[in-house]
C-alpha cells in the first residue's frame, strides 16, 4: 500500500510526538520544529496508511554547521521516524527518497543526514540510496555520522 505524504500540521503535534518517543528520540524539539517551519528553515511531512500518520521526514533548510545545511544549495533530511506497526515496508525509503525530490524541486545541490553509527539497518539504506559518510560529530543526542548525496 502506497503512503499518502502530505505536511505536518500543528493539529499532528500529538502523534508526532508518540511517534518520536516510541522511535526512541525526544520529543521537545516539535514546536520549535513548526516555527522552524514558519520561518522557511524547515519543511517537514506526514506519511499515513488507511488515515493514520505512522511515519514523518524534515527538511531542514539550516542549520548551525553550514556543512549540514546552508540555506541556500545544501540541506539535511532530518526527523526520519517510523512507527513499529508500519515497520518494515519500506516507508523509511519512501520518505527519504519523497525528501531528496523536495530537496531537488527547492533547488538543494547536496543532500546530507546523520544517524546513530550504531544504527546499521538506517547506514545500510542510506549507503543503498548513494549516501558517502563525511565525518563523525557530537550532536545534542550524542554522537552522529553525517552522510551526504549529490542530488
Amino acid at each position: 500500500m502506497t503512503p499518502t505524504v502530505r505536511v505536518a500540521l500543528r493539529a499532528d503535534e500529538p502523534v508526532l510526538r508518540a511517534l518520536r518517543l516510541e522511535a526512541g528520540w525526544d520529543a521537545d524539539s516539535l514546536p520549535a520544529w513548526f516555527e522552524a517551519m514558519e520561518r522557511g528553515h524547515r519543511a517537514m511531512w506526514v506519511a499515513e496508511l488507511e488515515g493514520q500518520v505512522v511515519a514523518m521526514v524534515a527538511l531542514d533548510l539550516l542549520d548551525p554547521d553550514p556543512e549540514v545545511a546552508d540555506g541556500r544549495e545544501t540541506a539535511a533530511v532530518t526527523s526520519l521516524a517510523v512507527t513499529s506497526s508500519a515497520g518494515r515496508r519500506g516507508l523509511g525509503r519512501f520518505l527519504t527518497v519523497f525528501a531528496e525530490d523536495q530537496a531537488r524541486a527547492r533547488g538543494v545541490r547536496t543532500l546530507t543526514l546523520n544517524t546513530r553509527p550504531t544504527n546499521r539497518p538506517a547506514l545500510a539504506l542510506y549507503e543503498g540510496l548513494g549516501y558517502r559518510r563525511f565525518k563523525l560529530e557530537l550532536r545534542s543526542w550524542g554522537e552522529a555520522v553525517f552522510l551526504r548525496k549529490a542530488l
